[in-house]
């Protein structure tokens, strides 16, 4: 259990360094601004997917019940995924920013 903790907590922590850095950018009117906001997008979007599946994991059947708030973030992560454009578009908008596609 404790494997799957830290590496719910070092998804988190990723995200919120590239959602960071991507704000700082904007702030700071770094040209690369709208591909630290698509890299911040796409990664945080898959990632919340996958730490609130393990959420669920971790606290068994309770986890999908009312008694309990968990499924109330798997709901909300799976209801986000595509608000703003999904992790796809956004890996896309990446790759023509580097001049890959």
């Amino acid at each position: 259990m404790q494997h799957k903790y830290a590496d719910m907590l070092l998804e988190i922590e990723n995200a919120k360094s590239l959602t960071y850095y991507a704000a700082w950018a904007c702030r700071e009117g770094i040209p690369e601004a709208t591909q630290a906001a698509s890299m911040a997008k796409a990664y945080s979007t898959e990632m919340v997917c996958r730490v609130a599946a393990e959420g669920i994991q971790v606290h068994g059947g309770i986890g999908f019940t009312w008694d309990h708030d968990m499924h109330l973030y798997f709901k909300r992560a799976q209801s986000s995924r595509f608000t703003f454009g999904d992790a796809r578009w956004h890996r896309d908008r990446v790759a023509v920013t580097l001049e890959m596609a």
